[in-house]
């Protein structure tokens, strides 16, 4: 029985670091991978590898980096099943590419906090319309339906939403940035 209960609260605790982190490697795997649906067998098989080993992970170092070495390996496999179909990108460009998300994730998560706090900013037409095309994954011809506009105006006021998010997150980052990551 005292087995089972280490075994129960093993697995809580690495479903509650999965939980936390499961954004964070989300977009790592997804700087790696270009297709949206291998990054979902990727995070899967990254999490089956996880919880055969975690039995061996060191808690006093940080979780998401040593998950991070477990994507970084899965990739490497998903590449391998599939160097039949074609354009992937050389090993040396995925590891750079590994290598440059992990130094860049700091800089990344500023980017996401300002993302947040401009989306909120937008007039709520403009919200809607951003939902509809990157939350919702809505297509151009249904967004055509839902905004009663042509092509060209929804592409014209979408651009016109990137650019505005843009400078907000830039403009956010630059003034607030390193003062949320020190305090």
């Amino acid at each position: 029985m005292a087995s089972a209960d280490v075994t129960a609260r093993s697995t809580e605790q690495l479903l509650r670091l999965l939980a936390q982190h499961q954004e964070d490697l989300q977009r790592y795997v997804f700087a790696l991978v270009p297709h949206q649906e291998d990054v979902k067998d990727i995070l899967q098989d990254t999490y089956v590898a996880l919880t055969r080993k975690f039995a061996d992970y060191d808690f006093a170092k940080p979780f998401l980096p040593w998950a991070y070495g477990f994507a970084y390996v899965e990739v490497l496999k998903h590449r391998d099943r599939s160097r039949k179909s074609a354009r992937t990108f050389g090993d040396e460009v995925v590891e750079m590419l590994a290598r440059e998300r992990e130094l860049q994730a700091a800089m990344l998560d500023d980017r996401l906090t300002a993302l947040d706090h401009c989306l909120e900013k937008l007039p709520q037409a403009d919200r809607l319309l951003i939902s509809h095309r990157y939350l919702s994954r809505t297509t151009i011809e249904q967004l055509v339906d839902i905004a009663g506009s042509s092509r060209r105006t929804l592409f014209r006021n979408l651009e016109r939403i990137r650019r505005l998010l843009f400078d907000c997150i830039s403009h956010r980052v630059e003034e607030y940035g390193v003062e949320e990551r020190c305090g």
